[in-house]
Formats: C-alpha cells, sequence, structure tokens
C-alpha cells in the first residue's frame, strides 16, 4: 500500500512528537529535580536563570513535583524555596535558605565566629546601616537560627543551635562560600 510522502510525514510527527514531548517533560523534570537537589533551598528566579526554562513551563514542572510530593517548598520572606522530600528538617531548611542571601549568610557566619556581636559590629563588618542590620537581625532572629540578648542598652546577637551543622551544609551545598570563610572559621570545627 502507497501513502503519500506527507501523508506518511505527517502522521509520523505527530506520534514523534506525542512521545517526544512527554519525554521533554520528563527530561526538564529531572534537570529541574537535580538542580533543586543539589542546590537545597534555591528559590524560583534562580532555577529559572541557571537553567534558562521559561517561567510557565518552570512553574509547572515545580508544581508538578510538588504535587508528585518528590520536592517541598517554603516560604521565607519574599521567596518560595524549594527542597528535596524528607532530606531536610525544618531547622536545615532554614539555615539553607538563609545561606542563599547574601547578607543574612554572612551575618550568621561572622556570629559563628564572633558570638555576642552588637548591632554596631555587623553594621562594621557588613558595610551596611544600622537600620538594615536591624532588620537582616529580626528576621535571623524570628527565622530560630539567631538569638538576641539585649544588655546595658545594647543588643547582642549569637547564633542558636549548634554552629557545626550550619559549617557541614556551608561545606556540602555551597563549596564557594565555604572557600572564602573556611580561614575565618577553622577553628570552630577543631
Amino acid at each position: 500500500m502507497f501513502f503519500p510522502s506527507h501523508l506518511h510525514t505527517e502522521a509520523y510527527l505527530q506520534s514523534a512528537t506525542a512521545v517526544d514531548v512527554v519525554q521533554v517533560e520528563d527530561s526538564r523534570r529531572v534537570q529541574i529535580l537535580e538542580f533543586v537537589k543539589a542546590n537545597p533551598g534555591v528559590h524560583l528566579r534562580r532555577i529559572k536563570l541557571e537553567l534558562n526554562l521559561a517561567m510557565g513551563v518552570l512553574q509547572y514542572h515545580l508544581y508538578r513535583l510538588e504535587k508528585d510530593q518528590i520536592i517541598i517548598s517554603h516560604r521565607r520572606g519574599l521567596y518560595k524555596r524549594f527542597y528535596p522530600r524528607l532530606d531536610f528538617n525544618v531547622n536545615e531548611q532554614e539555615i539553607l535558605g538563609v545561606l542563599f542571601q547574601e547578607t543574612d549568610r554572612d551575618l550568621l557566619l561572622y556570629l559563628l565566629k564572633t558570638p555576642d556581636a552588637t548591632q554596631k559590629e555587623l553594621s562594621e563588618f557588613a558595610r551596611v546601616s544600622a537600620s538594615s542590620i536591624s532588620w537582616h537581625m529580626k528576621r535571623l532572629v524570628n527565622s530560630g537560627l539567631v538569638e538576641a540578648r539585649r544588655q546595658s542598652g545594647f543588643v547582642y546577637y549569637m547564633v542558636k543551635g549548634d554552629p557545626a551543622k550550619i559549617l557541614v551544609l556551608v561545606k556540602n551545598y555551597h563549596p564557594r562560600i565555604w572557600e572564602r570563610w573556611a580561614d575565618r572559621l577553622a577553628d570552630l570545627l577543631a
């Protein structure tokens, strides 16, 4: 039996397209999942930027991954952050979320090295205004990662919980940051 070539090609393309679409969607979903596993606590725009995907496509796949309970998300401030399911407890998710925010991360790591730092010391270290430090520290206190103590008209800040947990997460999931801070934080691991 003979089919005109354009009919045969068109039928082939229709069937191949359906299969290819499923495979492309699955490969994109796998790509997104692997990125989230490698970068726990990453937010939507960073995934979009790094994977070069259209926003709608990315949102669809993240929705499907969440619906299928493969990943979870938590909103922290303006950012919705994504994590592999069951890999991290709530405290670790908070730490990973902070590690993606430059100022909060630097303040947290500074507090590991310099417990009981004042707002003035933090402001000088981060080179931002005292009001900005106040805003960042309020967020860190509300996240449960930092504790504030008032004494003699000053507020002293210190890291709450196990510093080793923070350092392990930095080392494992943010190696460039680890390299930059390792010399300053080496004595904390000893």
